[in-house]
Parts: C-alpha cells; sequence; structure tokens
C-alpha cells in the first residue's frame, strides 16, 4: 500500500511538472501571438497614416494650384483682399 502510494505520488508530482511547463508553453505563446497582432495593427496604422497623409499633401497642392489660379485671373482684387486682411490683423493684433 505504501509502494502504490508512493507511485501515485510520483504521477501527480509528474503531472504537476508537466502541466507547470505546459502552462509556461502557453504563456511565451500568447506573448509572441500578442506581439505579433501588435507589430500587425502597427504596419496598419502606419499604413493608413501614410495614406491620408499623401491624400492630404494631394487635396493642398490642388487648393494651392486652384489660389495660383484665382490671383492670376483677378490680381487686383487678390491684393485688395489680402491688403485688407493685412490690416484687419494687424489691428487685433494692436489690442
Amino acid at each position: 500500500m505504501a509502494r502504490q502510494f508512493e507511485s501515485e505520488f510520483d504521477t501527480v508530482r509528474d503531472d504537476l511538472t508537466k502541466l507547470s511547463s505546459d502552462i509556461a508553453n502557453l504563456a511565451a505563446s500568447l506573448k509572441d501571438g500578442a506581439t505579433d497582432t501588435a507589430r500587425e495593427q502597427l504596419a496598419a496604422a502606419r499604413d493608413r497614416f501614410e495614406r491620408l497623409t499623401e491624400e492630404a499633401r494631394s487635396r493642398g497642392e490642388e487648393q494651392l494650384e486652384g489660389l495660383a489660379a484665382t490671383i492670376e485671373e483677378r490680381p487686383l482684387t487678390s491684393v485688395l483682399i489680402a491688403f485688407g486682411v493685412g490690416v484687419i490683423l494687424g489691428r487685433l493684433l494692436d489690442r
């Protein structure tokens, strides 16, 4: 009976050792998986940022081209508007 008890105790101890090892392996796998997921999300965010930056740059260039065309079409009006805006800003900044 004592030998049977020792045998069962050894079996339980071995099972606990294996379980501990399995838990450590599982934790390492989860950590690696989380790292991979974070990398994928970072790459997706970087791609989206680059796409939005390029889109904003493109729109800005279009607006500048439109403004330049308007100034070329109506140079006197553009100068008067710029003068008026300068006077208004000057008065606001004087206060």
